[in-house]
């Protein structure tokens, strides 16, 4: 999202743990500043924000993300600025008092996730989960969901208001993924259908995520129907262009496999 915004000459400023470390990663390009902070004290961002007319407001701590957009999004308001876990994050914002334009962006699962969770078992010519090797699952390429960011945050705010995009820029079975992964790789990778339970011992075990992490993503949402995941529309009618395929995200990233 950074890069597409400074590509259209649109200055940004990113919140970041390291902040020379993030200008440096972008060649000190003039069009972006960093504010230095971290998730334990948002303050610094508090002052960061005024005068901006935008935010792109995503938070990667699920355990506290309620309470953090709602601090943020009421800061981000107060200096007169336009414009399951993640749904209450958005009631909250909504909310708001004299709360601007909201969009919010809903995607499926990230296709980046692939290489964590598919490759816990890769180096054995693994892959695993607990659907049936033909059951269809959507999938949002972060590079598609950065692209429909950057057009909500530059173009003008009447236009997108409080629009919802919900974004699935693939679909494809547990067999094709497999698939895809043997042809990249170069060696036969296979699909192994697991129980909850052994999902949430490898999650546990190997990837040492904690309870709540580990159980949302071993169990099956019985109240959420995944049973028909369809490509979005979105990146075709806001970008003019088809979203990106699982396989050709895989493609470009198989450096990430070991």
């Amino acid at each position: 999202t950074t890069g597409n915004l400074i590509a259209k000459g649109i200055p940004v400023i990113l919140y970041a743990r390291q902040s020379e470390e993030v200008k440096a990663s972008f060649e000190n390009n003039s069009f972006v500043n960093a504010i230095q902070g971290d998730y334990k004290d948002i303050i610094p961002l508090k002052e960061g924000l005024k005068g901006h007319t935008r935010l792109f407001l995503l938070i990667a701590d699920v355990y506290n993300m309620i309470p953090l957009k709602k601090t943020i999004a009421a800061w981000v308001y107060d200096a007169a600025s336009i414009g399951v876990k993640h749904y209450e994050s958005e009631q909250a914002i909504y909310h708001l008092p004299n709360c601007g334009a909201f969009v919010a962006l809903r995607p499926d699962r990230f296709m980046s996730n692939i290489f964590l969770y598919d490759g816990l078992q890769s180096s054995n010519d693994i892959i695993f989960d607990t659907v049936d090797a033909d059951k269809l699952q959507g999938r949002v390429s972060p590079n598609d969901i950065g692209a429909v960011a950057t057009v909500a945050l530059s173009e003008d705010i009447e236009k997108h208001g409080d629009l919802v995009y919900e974004h699935i820029s693939d679909v494809a079975t547990s067999t094709q993924r497999a698939a895809y992964l043997s042809r990249i790789l170069v060696r036969e990778i296979k699909y192994k259908q697991i129980n909850s339970l052994e999902k949430y011992e490898i999650f546990m075990n190997i990837a040492h995520f904690n309870h709540p992490f580990a159980y949302c993503l071993s169990t099956a949402l019985v109240s959420y129907d995944v049973r028909n995941p369809t490509i979005t529309d979105v990146i075709h009618v806001l970008l003019r262009r088809k979203p990106e395929t699982l396989e050709k995200y895989l493609e470009d990233n198989k450096h990430l496999f070991k």
